[in-house]
């Protein structure tokens, strides 16, 4: 059996975009590749999927999109490189995370699945909405999107095409046979109830797993305070800053005004300076990004973890800080009051109410034996349901189960040709001038031919299959085009992986990591 891991990079959230897989899940019986938009790693099993030469047209494709197009997940030369590489020929199950990120067509769905078993994970409720990857307290993916208030929102959209891009989703997912593969009880409930996805029979929830002889208070809390500089008799609290979805700005609000004679120190990870206007009150330590072994000092250190996500489909840091014995407090409007088992663990704090979330953190400093309380209650929820080692016997028997299973075909509906064909050409003309303004030649093999008797106004109709049609022979010819690149771009870019893919070179800098 050939599993084919699929997503935009290998080590960054490697824990669950599929390259610890690749890192641990290897057997005879089971050979897992990855294919990765950018490659960070040395695995020689993990293979970029356009090389350095053609990442510019990925990021200029999606600029095009974005500002002239007003859509995503359309145009593509990730979608017609992965089809054609040898990992997908070889493949059995192609398994896709974070498949947005990746800027795969969703019209290649429809190839893809009709050539492959898949698995989609659905990391965040992107395959539910007409085009956000969170959808707070928004209702519109109910029916369809229409008239979306928050087209600012990730993944915005510069003119209302929300509900032809949820239309454009229902089509497909009507169409292939797929497995969705959700992190929590949430995510479940959610995908039951979307009009795009609810008729998919094989969805299977399998909760992220950490390894909790990593993840657990046996570094203890003076020796961790110590490795940080920070005093044993201050009380500390710790969370992940980012000004998007992890809920910073109510964290701010709530400790502006938070009235105590207890010292407190403010420990964060990921993005740095959130907190400028605060350091007269608090003693801040801004640590940006953090390796494995600087997050469980992180969690040892604290007395508390914030976590009031307002866009959360799991929490991985949820778990890590329980496992370490550490008590979390949670907004009530995601995936995290299941995955903490609040109220009786995490504790509940009402959506983007920062005020109660002031009230929450004073009564742990008032109450510090509720922090041992709910720390134990925590390890105890991680030992007997967030194993690492149950998370890849779940991943490795879906595998087989879809290994055996039979696989579908696809019968795809045709549909007569839409008006708006005539200002798509239009559009693509546009973006091939841009690509290859000093190519004559290519440029002419892209072109299209257009009727000057019809407007090059009006909406593009992207739920029509018709045109996603065009867009997809257009992605085609397009990567077609640009893996004609020179013989010398391309020799020295293929060198330069081959080096660092080589099994020998891997295994030494793995050594030498370990060895530090």
């Amino acid at each position: 059996m050939r599993v084919l891991e699929v997503n935009n990079i290998d080590l960054i959230g490697r824990r669950f975009n599929g390259y610890d897989f690749v890192e641990e899940l290897n057997t005879e019986e089971m050979h897992i590749d990855q294919s990765t938009i950018i490659k960070q790693s040395l695995h020689p099993n993990v293979y970029p999927l356009l090389g350095q030469e053609l990442m510019p047209y990925f990021y200029q494709l999606e600029k095009f999109e974005t500002e002239h197009l007003a859509v995503h997940s359309n145009l593509s030369i990730t979608s017609p490189a992965l089809i054609n590489s040898p990992l997908m020929k070889q493949a059995d199950i192609v398994h896709f995370h974070m498949f947005h990120n990746s800027k795969f067509s969703l019209y290649s769905l429809l190839e893809i699945a009709s050539k492959k078993k898949v698995i989609l994970s659905l990391h965040d409720p992107w395959l539910l909405t007409g085009h956000c990857v969170h959808f707070h307290n928004c209702d519109g993916w109910k029916n369809g999107c229409k008239h979306c208030p928050h087209l600012d929102w990730i993944f915005a959209l510069k003119e209302d095409y929300a509900s032809e891009l949820f239309q454009l989703k229902k089509k497909i997912f009507s169409q292939i046979d797929v497995d969705l593969v959700v992190p929590s009880h949430w995510m479940l409930d959610l995908v039951k109830k979307s009009p795009i996805l609810k008729h998919i029979k094989n969805v299977h929830l399998i909760p992220f797993g950490i390894d909790t002889d990593i993840f657990s208070d046996s570094i203890g809390k003076e020796k961790a305070r110590k490795h940080f500089g920070i005093d044993p008799d201050d009380f500390v609290l710790f969370f992940r800053s980012q000004k998007e979805f992890k809920g910073t700005e109510y964290i701010y609000k709530a400790l502006k005004g938070l009235k105590t004679n207890r010292r407190i120190t403010i420990l964060t990870c990921s993005e740095k300076g959130l907190l400028k206007g605060m350091e007269d009150q608090y003693r801040i330590i801004d640590l940006g990004n953090v390796d494995t072994d600087t997050l469980v000092y992180c969690y040892n250190a604290c007395d508390l973890f914030l976590m009031p996500s307002i866009g959360e489909s799991f929490g991985m840091m949820a778990i890590e800080a329980m496992s370490c014995k550490r008590p979390v407090i949670v907004f009530d409007n995601t995936a995290l009051p299941y995955v903490t088992h609040a109220p009786e663990c995490g504790y509940l704090v009402k959506n983007k109410d920062y005020k109660d979330l002031r009230k929450a953190i004073l009564h742990f400093l008032e109450h510090e034996e509720d922090c041992q309380i709910r720390g134990e209650l925590g390890r105890n929820i991680v030992l007997k349901t967030y194993r690492l080692s149950d998370y890849y016997a779940n991943i490795q028997n879906l595998y087989r189960e879809v290994y055996r299973r039979e696989h579908k075909k696809i019968c795809l509906k045709q549909e007569k040709e839409e008006e708006s064909i005539n200002y798509l050409k239009y559009k693509l003309n546009q973006l091939s001038k841009e690509l290859f303004a000093n190519d004559q030649k290519k440029y002419r093999l892209l072109e299209y031919k257009i009727d000057s008797t019809k407007k090059y106004e009006g909406k593009i109709k992207y739920s029509s299959l018709a045109i996603q049609k065009i867009i997809d022979d257009y992605n085609k010819k397009l990567y077609s085009l640009l893996l004609d690149q020179p013989k010398s771009i391309k020799i020295v870019s293929k060198l330069k992986e081959k080096i660092r893919s080589h099994p020998r070179v891997y295994a030494l800098l793995k050594k030498i990591r370990r060895s530090r």
